[in-house]
């Protein structure tokens, strides 16, 4: 017996987590998606599975005090941060600033089996592997109550990860904490872990032979546009692939709705209406919209919703470049007033990929054309830096002509 109907059930885990009795367990559909069932049983009919799941709940359930929420667009001012970081690396920051303050941090990170899952950590080593884009559903199991026990016991914590956890989250404890900041990331959707090898197998038979090492966030060459790293083996030698990583199938199969949980093509998230204290994403369109931001190797749009999310913002000022910005020009991101759509060719994709037929799933869903690969490509290749350069030039130009052109007029109006 399901709990909750495949269309709106987000996989968050908070009634499995919740259920006194262990009667709400885990299993998969055909599709290798995560949805909770329950075993009768041992059901005692108490309804906590109901009261967590945040389903039909209000997003702001615990009804937060006014806040006006604040919109900047920011990046760390250490570079080697920014490389290894999403976007502008802000995340680390805030997580950061907890850890010194004793604090520990929640998030997700691929362990050595390739398994997305959310791990707590209290120190700036395992802090790293959280950083970066994960295109996949964490596995949440036990994290709820850890968080818990941890605020409890008077800790600060941060936890971080898509709207839906995050709700999930706030469902299991039941009322806000001041000791909490919630963190939700600007999300487009999330695939299943058996799609994730799926892919992660035919990328191995492509190059013909072993990943070392897989990274969504190549910025060394491919500056804000990103692109994926492929550190590889073939015959003892170590090759290194990248290409943008709007090139990527995965990727491409994600962003047009194809391999997305059910849920995502319906996300109530998507909205200016945020769950968390503080929501990342990535800025799109910075350097239309904010021409003198130093924007290259990546720039995060930062959504501040609470004043508990406001002090925290006070505290990593000192550490970031940033400006102030405006919902206008941050809904360029449009997972602040839409979900991805679902594409309709979904369920043949999806059968396809998880028949292992990932060639005849590809071949299904429609590539960019010729000329769109070229000019990604060609527009991935340029260095952000030239491209910021190129502005601020072209700026100065412009001022300059304008001078120019005044003083002829006021010269031509005195003779």
């Amino acid at each position: 017996m399901f709990v909750t109907d495949h269309k709106r059930c987000t996989g968050c885990g908070a009634c499995i987590e919740a259920c006194p009795q262990s009667a709400v367990i885990k299993i998969r559909d055909k599709y290798k998606f995560v949805y909770p069932s329950v075993r009768e049983e041992l059901c005692e009919f108490c309804g906590r599975c109901l009261d967590v799941c945040p389903k039909d709940k209000p997003i702001d359930r615990f009804e937060r005090e006014k806040f006006e929420q604040r919109y900047y667009i920011a990046k760390t001012a250490d570079k080697a941060e920014l490389l290894k970081a999403h976007a502008g690396g802000i995340f680390y920051r805030l997580a950061m600033k907890i850890l010194s303050d004793g604090g520990v941090v929640y998030g997700c990170i691929f362990d050595k089996d390739r398994h997305p899952r959310h791990v707590r950590a209290d120190n700036a080593e395992d802090l790293g592997m959280m950083c970066g884009f994960k295109p996949v559903q964490s596995d949440t199991d036990g994290v709820y109550s850890a968080v818990k026990l941890d605020l409890e016991n008077g800790a600060r914590v941060l936890f971080s990860g898509t709207p839906c956890q995050c709700d999930g989250l706030l469902g299991y404890l039941g009322r806000d904490y001041t000791g909490l900041i919630v963190v939700d990331v600007l999300c487009g959707g999330v695939t299943s872990e058996g799609v994730f090898h799926r892919y992660y197998h035919w990328l191995e038979q492509k190059l013909g032979d072993k990943i070392m090492e897989l990274s969504f966030e190549n910025k060394q060459a491919f500056g804000h546009s990103r692109g994926i790293r492929v550190l590889y083996r073939r015959k003892r030698q170590r090759f290194l692939l990248s290409f943008p990583l709007e090139l990527d199938r995965l990727n491409s199969m994600s962003m047009g709705g194809a391999i997305n949980r059910r849920s995502c093509g319906t996300c109530k998230y998507a909205s200016s209406q945020r769950v968390g204290d503080i929501s990342l994403g990535r800025f799109v369109n910075a350097a239309r919209s904010h021409s003198d931001f130093p924007y290259a190797k990546g720039a995060s749009l930062v959504v501040v919703s609470t004043a508990k999310g406001a002090a925290l913002w006070e505290d990593i000022k000192d550490t970031i470049y940033f400006e102030q910005s405006d919902f206008e020009r941050a809904s360029a991101n449009e997972r602040l007033s839409l979900p991805t759509k679902q594409s309709p060719q979904r369920k043949k994709i999806l059968s396809h990929i998880c028949g292992g037929n990932f060639d005849e799933a590809a071949k299904e869903f429609r590539s960019p054309g010729v000329w769109k690969a070229v000019k990604i490509f060609f527009c991935a290749v340029i260095p952000d830096e030239a491209v910021y350069f190129l502005i601020q030039t072209a700026k100065k130009i412009r001022s300059l002509a304008l001078s120019v052109i005044f003083k002829a007029k006021n010269s031509f109006k005195k003779t």
